[in-house]
């Protein structure tokens, strides 16, 4: 008969620790996934995806991409502050398929491995210390890929391909979960807040925002620029090809618009075919050169529908503020000298000869 072997007294207590480690890091995990779980909106699940679980898990990178081809999460994120530019350096939206999706070959499975410029670069722009090994988790929403959450190290051991991966597949499970469920959280609260034809914001949201971006650039002591946008012979398209190629323009054109700003910019269907945006820490000579991109972008458009294709173009105007923190006026006054002397830019862009930008003063 085989004697059992004895288990010294030092390997005892290295067994006593493991499993001592192994339940802090269970129980660690299992925190991490009630926070997620617990989160009202899709920029406080960024924040603790970004943030949050880069400091407990002892990451050193973590970046986010997500695919998003009818910018609906884009529209849908809204920081609650400013100072939340911060989690943007690590977050990333592709219009198109990302190339590195091709890297999880149909398969649900994390992607552990060294790390790759060539292959893994574009999933870290804004990183600057050194990388040596990853980790891609697949992030799903009722079967659809919307992207990846990215994870990197120093050391080259830290996510090795041939490595267990029973936990980071849970965890992508997890979050998966968690962004359906907010995502639906934020349209069912944003229904009266959205142009349904458009899906960017409506008037009302813009109207709601404009006070709080006044009060925030007052706070801050930052400037505050706003842009209207009006499609140009709009009413002619439509008695030329109808109201549903009109609809086709206007969908292009806020499409348009919204890739050119960032997220903290709000956007928003004024009217008819008006828009108006707010640039946060913005003047208005960088404001000049965003609507001229935008601009531009409309222009080379070439819009298909019903057999047939045009070019659009579209009259901005711009106005802006500044140095606020002495200013006796009421934010709804403030906020209503602002729309409309951007009104009146854009007014005089039209009279112009449209097709351009024109802001206060000139």
């Amino acid at each position: 008969m085989r004697r059992k072997k004895k288990i010294s007294n030092q390997q005892y207590k290295k067994l006593i620790k493991q499993a001592w480690d192994n339940e802090f890091i269970l129980r660690r995990f299992q925190n991490l996934e009630l926070q997620l779980m617990q989160c009202e909106s899709l920029a406080e699940l960024i924040h603790v995806l970004l943030k949050d679980y880069k400091e407990q898990l002892d990451l050193e990178t973590v970046t986010l991409s997500l695919y998003d081809p009818d910018s609906e999460i884009r529209n849908l994120l809204q920081w609650p502050d400013a100072d939340n530019e911060l989690n943007f350096l690590h977050l990333s939206f592709a219009f198109d398929p990302p190339e590195h999706l091709a890297l999880f070959a149909d398969k649900d499975l994390p992607v552990l491995g060294l790390y790759e410029p060539d292959l893994h670069g574009q999933l870290f722009p804004n990183v600057t210390q050194p990388i040596k090994s990853v980790a891609l988790l697949l992030l799903k929403r009722d079967s659809r890929i919307i992207g990846s959450l990215n994870l990197a190290d120093s050391k080259s051991n830290r996510f090795r391909s041939n490595s267990g991966t029973d936990f980071l597949q849970r965890l992508s499970a997890v979050i998966s979960v968690c962004f359906s469920m907010t995502i639906l959280r934020e349209n069912l609260r944003n229904i009266g807040l959205k142009d349904a034809l458009t899906g960017i914001n409506n008037r009302r949201f813009f109207d709601q925002r404009l006070p709080e971006e006044i009060s925030r650039s007052r706070r801050y002591r930052n400037p505050l620029t706003c842009l209207f946008i009006d499609v140009d012979h709009f009413k002619q398209f439509n008695d030329k090809y109808g109201h549903v190629s009109g609809d086709q323009i206007l969908k292009q054109v806020a499409h348009s618009i919204r890739q050119e700003l960032r997220l903290t910019d709000v956007v928003g269907r004024y009217g008819g075919e008006e828009f108006a945006a707010l640039l946060v820490e913005t003047d208005e000579e960088k404001a000049f050169e965003v609507a001229e991109r935008i601009r531009k972008h409309i222009q080379d458009l070439r819009i298909e529908f019903s057999g047939c294709s045009t070019n659009v173009t579209v009259s901005i105007g711009i106005a802006g503020i500044q140095h606020l923190a002495d200013d006796n006026r009421t934010l709804a006054e403030i906020g209503n000298m602002l729309v409309e002397t951007a009104d009146q830019a854009l007014y005089q862009a039209k009279q112009s000869g449209r097709n351009r930008v024109i802001k206060t003063g000139s």
